[in-house]
């Protein structure tokens, strides 16, 4: 295991114990951290609201390809932003700092499930601007799609978290899928399995481990 791990960049290189710490103040550092029962709860508070109103402005049918459409959007955006935003190689000072706070303290530290979940405060900031930016896009329509986004989310940090604190389920479909964020982390985290709630894009796009 530790030949493999030489292979990895030391800012990737997990660890088996520890954390990290973002900064100095104690009081202002519980905002980084959080288990992931609160952003979920949140987002499902979120979720059923929004889907409610939704509905008062379109039949079920219509809601229902939008909602499924969020959800679709959802994990390609997943792909996207670890690959190319985390994942990216570059020498740029304010997106290396982007990537260390986002997601190299995770690669470092994978066990640390305070740091599995984004929080509350900064979480209700991206919603916000999520949800601008689809509705500059889809305008009436977006009151339908990004509750499908916001789910699609739900499931990701959902199954994340359990990825990094429960041993691979019996289930063959879901047992890949831990296997596959374990490549990741342990083997290819820079080229391969940047798909966590599904493989469809590593398929796609040819990032899946042999």
């Amino acid at each position: 295991m530790e030949n493999q791990f030489n292979t990895i960049p030391e800012h990737l290189r997990p660890k088996d114990q520890g954390t990290n710490t973002l900064f100095r103040s104690r009081f202002i550092e519980k905002f980084t951290r959080a288990h992931v029962s609160v952003p979920v709860t949140m987002h499902l508070i979120i979720i059923c609201s929004v889907s409610y109103l939704a509905l008062q402005q379109f039949d079920i049918i219509t809601f229902s390809l939008l909602f499924v459409a969020g959800v679709l959007f959802w994990t390609f955006s997943e792909y996207w932003v670890h690959r190319y935003l985390y994942h990216v190689k570059t020498k740029m000072k304010w997106l290396l700092k982007i990537q260390h706070i986002g997601h190299g303290i995770h690669h470092q530290y994978p066990k640390d499930s305070t740091r599995l979940a984004m929080p509350p405060l900064p979480a209700l900031i991206l919603i916000s601007v999520f949800y601008a930016l689809i509705w500059l896009v889809m305008r009436d329509y977006a009151v339908a799609f990004f509750p499908g986004f916001l789910l699609g989310y739900v499931l990701y940090v959902s199954l994340h978290y359990l990825m990094h604190t429960t041993k691979p389920p019996k289930f063959a479909p879901l047992a890949k899928l831990w296997k596959s964020h374990a490549l990741h982390h342990y083997k290819y985290p820079e080229t391969k399995s940047f798909g966590v709630s599904t493989k469809l894009w590593d398929i796609i796009f040819g990032t899946l481990p042999d």
